[in-house]
């Protein structure tokens, strides 16, 4: 089933509450959970906000999960065709851990799930000479036990003969790391949601009532409420809009231009595992997965990006710097068409930790984003930490301080 089908369904079975009736009709059958949890409400079905309400949902909760656009919207900050799992973290330990936990519990729901989702490509990052972060990096890796090789230039070009090593100095490679089809993964997580006996709402929320410290529910478009016990907002990109005042100078929110370019016919040189990912300093990107081409990302550009409204068409000045930095690094693909492009957004924080903690008005409500590019990855072990915060079940103290929202 794909999102076009997933939201038919729910959208039909919901009828016209939007959120009333449980998706459990033949196409979701109902689940052996028993309902024993105080309702939760999620806002946001991206990253944080679908593996929250799948685990919630898993733990015997009632939860009613709510977006604007529906589970793989091409709106959303998760919402490009893929993303990179690797362990690599620089000196970042709790990320490089929870990421390595990330990496089986993807394996497993992808098993669950009955849907290709993850592509072994292993992970390049380029760099001049070692720089502390590189040495961070594979020094963390080898403390994990994560393999990890170090190449020299002559290295690099015996093992990637179809990519231009100018101005390198040395190459990390981590060979375990993928990449994962992300827009299938977020309807995959919210099909199992569905099924698992959770609510969908398509429909725009934001706060509603609330009493002393309690806030009592979120108001949808036309003014339909929905109340719980206890609320989540995970809402990305749209986080700072909801509450200005709380997170409009803590969450940023830049657009990025993604661009997809084709590879000659009858060359296997661009795709899996024959091509890594890879990143330095300016760009990333990915091999050519599913025959879309090679993903080729800059990491900067506009420094706002309005995620309803603003147009996803990339722009000439970005075409050309593209264009310029696939002829150095990618020298046989210079002629080729771009295939495909994307226009995104991040949810950045200043220190790049996320966002996972109490609204300082509201004992019952946590908010959860501020993802700064790398928060996809952990999308399984990620939804858990949210979901075990929500509840006030126990968690790593160290990561709950790293993702405070008083730092």
């Amino acid at each position: 089933m794909d999102r076009r089908e997933f939201l038919a369904v729910t959208t039909a079975s919901l009828g016209a509450t939007t959120h009333g009736a449980s998706l459990t009709d033949a196409a979701f059958p109902a689940p052996a959970i028993v309902e024993q949890q105080p309702a939760v409400v999620v806002i946001g079905a991206g990253a944080f906000g679908v593996w929250t309400a799948l685990y919630l949902r898993e733990q015997g909760h009632q939860v009613t999960l709510v977006d604007a656009y529906g589970p793989g919207s091409s709106r959303a900050t998760s919402g490009d065709e893929t993303r990179q799992l690797r362990v690599g973290y620089g000196d970042r330990e709790l990320y490089a851990r929870m990421a390595q936990r990330a990496m089986g519990a993807w394996q497993e729901r992808e098993r669950e799930f009955g849907v290709p989702l993850i592509v072994p490509t292993g992970r390049l990052e380029l760099a001049s000479d070692w720089s502390p972060s590189l040495r961070a990096t594979q020094s963390m890796l080898t403390r994990l036990g994560v393999a990890t090789e170090a190449l020299t230039p002559e290295d690099l070009r015996r093992r990637y003969p179809q990519m231009s090593f100018d101005g390198v100095g040395v190459g990390l490679l981590e060979p375990g790391a993928a990449v994962v089809r992300a827009k299938n993964a977020i309807i995959a997580a919210g099909q199992a949601f569905v099924r698992k006996g959770g609510t969908l709402a398509v429909q725009r929320a934001r706060p509603g009532r609330s009493t002393g410290r309690q806030l009592v529910d979120v108001e949808l478009e036309g003014g339909t409420r929905i109340a719980g016990a206890r609320f989540v907002f995970a809402c990305g990109p749209w986080l700072p809009r909801l509450f200005p005042e709380l997170l409009g100078d803590r969450i940023k929110v830049p657009g990025r231009e993604v661009f997809y370019f084709g590879v000659p016919s009858g060359d296997t040189r661009f795709m899996p595992p024959a091509m890594p990912n890879y990143s330095e300093s300016g760009y990333y990107g990915f091999p050519s997965i599913d025959g879309r081409g090679v993903k080729v990302c800059p990491t900067t550009g506009p420094v706002t990006f309005a995620p309803d409204t603003d147009e996803r068409v990339v722009t000439a000045h970005e075409v050309r710097r593209a264009r310029a930095y696939l002829a150095k690094r990618f020298p046989a693909l210079a002629g080729q068409p771009i295939t495909e492009t994307r226009v995104c957004q991040l949810e950045n924080t200043v220190d790049e930790h996320f966002i996972v903690d109490r609204h300082p008005a509201w004992d019952n409500v946590l908010i959860a984003g501020g993802g700064s590019g790398h928060a996809f990855k952990h999308g399984p072990v990620l939804g858990e930490y949210v979901g075990r915060r929500a509840v006030g079940a126990s968690t790593d103290p160290a990561f709950d301080q790293m993702v405070r929202l008083a730092r």
